[in-house]
C-alpha cells in the first residue's frame, strides 16, 4: 500500500509540477522510500506467497527432489554400505550441482532477476493493463444488458468454486495465447529468446524474462481475468469472490506448491501420460527449453496441458530424454551479459519490421 501511494505521489509530481498540494519534501521522502522498498523487494520474494520462489514452494520442490533421489538410489545396487553423511552429501550434489548453480548462465540469471525486479514497478507495472480497470469496463459493458443483472441470484459455495476454477482456466488460456505468440511471431520471439537462452535451469530462471515479455503476458492475463470478473459481478446480485490464499487463486497456489520449481531445474519429474494431457509436468517444461528440433514450440501451457493438446503442440515423453538447454543462435554473445539481454532484442526485433515497410513500398 505504501509503495502504491509513493508511486501516485511521484507520478502526480511529474505530471503536475506546479501542484502546490505536493510538497517537495513529501515527494523526496516518498521517492526515497519507493527506491528503498523496490531495492529490497527481490531479496524478500522467498517470504512472499504470491511469488514463485516463496519458501514453501521451494521446500516442497526439495521434498520431491529427495523422493526422486531416494527412488533413483534404490535402483542402484550398492555392494558397500553407505553412511548417512555420505548420502546427504550426494543429495546436496544431486540438488545443487556446481556445474548448474555456478554456471555463467545461472550467474546472469541471479543478477538479471535483481535488476528486473527492481525496475519492474517503475518501467513495466504502470504499462500493464490492470485487472480492476478491465473489470470495471467489462462491468459497464454488461450492465447494458439488463437481463444479465443478478441473473444468477445469490452466490453459493458451488458458484464460488466455479468462479475460482473459471478464473484459473481463463488466466491459463491467456498465458497460453501469449506464449504461443511469443514463439510464432518473429518480432516477439526475439524478446522471448532471452528466457530460452538460459543454458542451465534454476528456480531463478523463471524471472529471466525481458520486460517486453512481461508486458505482453501481464496485459493479456489481466484483460482475460478482468473481463471474466466483470461478467460474474453482473450475473450475481451481490457480486462474487473466489477462493484465495493470501490473495492468490487457490488453484494457482496448489500448482505452485506441488513441484512448480522443478520446472526450471535439472531434476526430471514426469507425470503419467494421461495426467500429462491435463497438466504440464516439470519434465514437459524442461523439454520446452530443449534445443532439439523435435521439442521446438512444444508444451507452451503454464498450468494446463489440454491447450497444447487442442493446438497439437503437446509433447509427452514416454521415457527419460537427454536434454540440452538453450537456443540455436548464431550469435550467442547477445545473451552473454546483462546489458545485451536488455537492448539486443530490440535491435534484432527491428530487423523484422523493414519487411513490412518494403511491402508497403511495393
Amino acid at each position: 500500500m505504501a509503495k502504491r501511494e509513493a508511486t501516485h505521489v511521484i507520478i502526480r509530481t511529474w505530471l503536475f509540477p506546479g501542484d502546490r498540494q505536493v510538497d517537495n519534501m513529501d515527494w523526496l521522502s516518498e521517492s526515497i522510500n519507493f527506491l528503498v522498498v523496490n531495492a529490497v523487494a527481490p531479496f524478500l520474494y522467498v517470504a512472499r506467497l504470491d511469488q514463485r520462489i516463496y519458501w514453501l514452494y521451494l521446500f516442497v520442490a526439495l521434498l520431491l527432489a529427495a523422493w526422486i533421489f531416494i527412488h533413483k538410489g534404490s535402483e542402484k545396487k550398492s555392494v558397500r554400505p553407505v553412511s548417512s553423511l555420505h548420502r546427504l552429501k550426494e543429495f546436496g550434489s544431486f540438488c545443487f550441482p556446481k556445474e548448474v548453480y555456478g554456471h555463467t548462465s545461472a550467474k546472469i540469471d541471479y543478477l538479471f532477476f535483481i535488476i528486473n525486479r527492481i525496475a519492474f514497478p517503475w518501467l513495466i507495472a504502470p504499462l500493464i493493463v490492470g485487472v480492476p480497470i478491465v473489470s470495471h469496463i467489462s462491468n459497464l459493458f454488461f450492465t447494458q444488458f439488463s437481463f444479465l443483472i443478478g441473473l444468477m441470484g445469490h452466490a453459493g459455495l458451488a458458484d464460488k468454486i466455479f468462479f475460482t476454477l473459471c478464473s484459473l482456466i481463463i488466466m491459463d488460456a491467456a498465458l497460453y495465447v501469449s506464449h504461443y505468440l511469443q514463439h510464432h511471431v518473429p518480432f516477439l520471439w526475439e524478446f522471448h529468446k532471452v528466457h530460452h537462452s538460459a543454458e542451465v535451469l534454476t528456480p531463478i530462471t523463471v524471472y529471466r524474462m525481458h520486460p517486453v515479455d512481461d508486458l505482453l503476458t501481464g496485459s493479456l492475463a489481466s484483460i482475460a481475468i478482468g473481463f471474466l470478473t466483470g461478467l460474474f459481478q453482473i450475473l450475481y446480485s451481490e457480486g462474487l469472490g473466489l477462493f484465495t490464499v493470501a490473495g492468490l487463486n487457490i488453484g494457482l497456489f496448489a500448482f505452485y506448491v506441488f513441484g512448480y520449481n522443478l520446472r526450471h531445474s535439472h531434476i526430471w519429474l514426469p507425470y503419467h501420460p494421461v495426467v500429462s494431457h491435463i497438466f504440464i509436468s516439470p519434465a514437459q517444461h524442461q523439454m520446452h527449453h530443449s534445443i532439439n528440433p523435435l521439442h521446438f514450440n512444444r508444451n507452451l501451457g503454464f498450468v494446463f496441458a489440454f491447450w497444447d493438446w487442442i493446438a497439437r503442440t503437446l509433447y509427452v515423453p514416454m521415457q527419460r530424454e537427454e536434454i540440452v538447454f538453450g537456443i540455436l543462435d548464431k550469435d550467442s554473445r547477445d545473451y552473454s551479459s546483462i546489458h545485451r539481454l536488455y537492448w539486443r532484442p530490440f535491435v534484432r526485433a527491428y530487423k523484422h519490421l523493414p519487411r513490412i515497410n518494403q511491402k508497403k513500398q511495393n
